[in-house]
């Protein structure tokens, strides 16, 4: 999970000498699950060569921020994070750039002057021997199963939940979008280093693999595979036979999910949760922005996808005030959110980004207050219809993967163990959460009864507890379920990354950190 730029990175006590026998590094990502997954990476290659990863970045010889370049306010995010780094530097610490920002060659020269290594996205599996070469170690072999930014590796370590990055860059141009230009083109990794990587989490004991991709569902094209990512499902399902949750993240809507939905809809441990960007719903916007403009085609796809999969959740993500959009257009969008009741949604406002052919249409510009009007006026109907489903749960069992313990705190300070973990319904980070009272293993995969609703996230009930219990339970423990609640609340405006409306940080949990997660 990324960590905001406003984090103090470094204590604020006196830089101190290092030990030159040190060999610790530390990774800062920011940005998205691709970039984490090329961290996880580069953590691989540097134990690879006796390295050891440290908590703190004043406790390394080598510290690397892992940048977001996608958006403005993420480039900001990066040159803060690397300027308090420089800033609180060490005598003898190596501070490298790498991911995103650098691949952003109109950006690259506002990465802080200091750094004494850029890395860009498409290069981060040389991250060995450039700290071997700053460090002044001799130049080591490339590692088996080396192919570039594909190149496939084993973590350290796992947590409940893992991404596994099965393609990078994209062939798609959409007019808004900067990363064919930071990542290039889609390449595909091999089905069998896939594999590997998945057979060596679940031995790990992660039980949720989350395959992602700039454009998941084209996997496998460019090394010529019929049916792609289907073929790899299939394959995963019967060469992983104890893998209990896999979910596909960024599946652009195309004629090609219709074939993935018939695969899901076999297997019990392929999630019915279908992630599908679909960014505007009028025809003359998803024009102007490159993408598939054929709304009765996307209808198509969501159509199929719940006939087979009645259960099915559907999340999208959407931008509103990209340039020309007109009152009436945005009625399309607000109405068609209205029509298919989507499970999550985000929401961005664009954000004019140099270098795409957005910036050049000639089209007039969305006032800015404007455009967040849309997007607030999209993410109130859309909890509505969020509280709707959440609370047509409540009474039901489902399976939640316990992924951290924290606590709950009441008006006078009180506080009680409570559990914190993800429904099939949910992808990591980016939908809701399910509190459950009392500590519980992270890692379990435990079948509940819901308790409450509320928007976003889920109360169950202690495993063996009944609602009379329970009911007994919030009594006798006056605010306390009622201030988890609060709490999450009070985060009701502050927006995600993909746009979501109301997720509070995780740390307002005293002491819950997912786990395996950054």
């Amino acid at each position: 999970m990324a960590r905001p730029a406003a984090t103090r990175l470094l204590d604020s006590s006196t830089p101190r000498l290092l030990d030159s026998d040190n060999r610790a590094f530390h990774i800062l990502t920011l940005g998205c699950s691709k970039n984490r997954v090329d961290s996880d990476g580069m953590d691989h290659l540097l134990r690879m060569r006796g390295m050891t990863a440290v908590e703190r970045p004043e406790d390394a010889r080598v510290v690397i921020v892992n940048t977001c370049g996608f958006l403005g306010a993420a480039r900001d995010e990066s040159v803060a994070a690397i300027s308090e780094l420089l800033d609180r530097r060490q005598e003898d610490q190596v501070v490298i750039a790498a991911g995103c920002m650098p691949a952003l060659g109109d950006y690259r020269n506002d990465i802080p002057a200091g750094v004494d290594h850029v890395l860009t996205t498409r290069e981060w599996y040389r991250i060995g021997d450039v700290v071997g070469g700053l460090l002044g170690e001799a130049i080591e072999p490339e590692v088996a199963g080396c192919e570039g930014m594909l190149t496939s590796f084993s973590r350290a370590q796992s947590g409940p939940s893992a991404y596994v990055k099965v393609a990078d860059g994209c062939d798609h141009a959409c007019a808004f979008c900067t990363i064919p230009s930071i990542k290039g083109g889609q390449i595909s990794k091999r089905p069998l280093h896939v594999l590997q990587e998945i057979v060596d989490l679940v031995n790990q004991g992660t039980k949720e693999i989350v395959l992602v991709a700039q454009d998941t569902i084209r996997y496998g094209a460019d090394l010529g595979i019929k049916h792609g990512l289907p073929s790899l499902l299939q394959q995963i399902v019967e060469g992983v036979p104890n893998l209990p949750w896999l979910r596909m993240l960024y599946i652009y809507p195309s004629p090609l999910t219709l074939r993935m939905v018939d695969v899901m809809a076999e297997h019990d441990a392929l999630l019915p949760y279908l992630d599908m960007p679909i960014q505007h719903a009028d025809t003359t916007v998803l024009r102007n922005m490159n993408r598939p403009s054929n709304i009765d085609m996307t209808r198509r796809l969501i159509d199929h996808a719940r006939a087979k999969m009645p259960d099915v959740v559907m999340r999208t993500t959407l931008i509103v005030g990209y340039p020309g959009e007109t009152d009436a257009q945005f009625q399309t969008l607000l109405e068609f959110v209205e029509e298919q009741e989507f499970d999550h949604v985000g929401v961005f406002t664009y954000s004019p980004e140099p270098g795409t052919k957005a910036v050049t249409l000639d089209l007039p510009a969305v006032p800015a207050e404007v455009a967040e009007a849309r997007r607030n006026a999209i993410m109130e109907a859309q909890q509505g219809i969020s509280l709707r489903k959440n609370q047509a749960l409540v009474g039901q069992r489902l399976q939640i993967l316990i992924e951290a313990v924290g606590e709950a705190e009441d008006e006078a300070g009180n506080t009680e163990p409570i559990a914190v973990g993800r429904a099939r319904r949910h992808a990591p980070e980016v939908d809701g959460l399910v509190f459950v009272p009392g500590a519980l293993p992270a890692g379990s995969l435990i079948e509940l009864e819901i308790a409450e609703a509320g928007p976003y996230d889920l109360w169950a009930h202690p495993p063996g507890e009944t609602a009379a219990r329970a009911h007994r339970r919030a009594v006798a423990a006056g605010g306390r379920r009622r201030r988890v609640s609060a709490v999450r609340s009070r985060g009701a405006t502050r927006p995600e990354r993909r746009g979501q409306g109301a997720r509070a940080p995780m740390a307002t949990l005293a002491g819950t950190e997912p786990t395996g997660r950054a």
